[in-house]
C-alpha cells in the first residue's frame, strides 16, 4: 500500500512509520518521543483535533500540523 500522511490514517488500524518529513530539531524531539522510521503505531484517535497514537502502553498525542508531515504504511490490522 502507498505512503500515507498520519493525518489521514483510519482509526483503530495498526500502521509503520516510514518517512518524518520535518525540520532536525522536531525529528529529534519525535525520536525523544519514542517516534521514528520503521516504527509499528497504532491509531487511536484521528478526528477534528489532535491525532492520538499509541505504541506499547504509550500514547502520543500529536497535532494536524505535524501528523501531516509524518508518512506511515497500513499494515492491514485493526486495532
Amino acid at each position: 500500500m502507498n505512503n500515507l500522511s498520519l493525518m489521514n490514517a483510519n482509526e483503530s488500524e495498526l500502521f509503520n512509520i516510514t518517512a518524518i518529513k520535518t525540520a532536525q530539531s522536531m525529528r529529534t524531539r519525535l525520536l525523544g518521543m519514542g517516534l521514528g522510521v520503521g516504527l509499528d503505531i497504532g491509531v487511536l484517535r484521528n478526528r477534528r483535533g489532535d491525532v492520538v497514537l499509541a505504541s506499547g502502553n504509550t500514547r502520543i498525542s500529536l497535532s494536524r500540523e505535524i501528523a501531516d508531515k509524518i508518512k506511515v504504511k497500513s499494515l492491514g490490522i485493526t486495532l
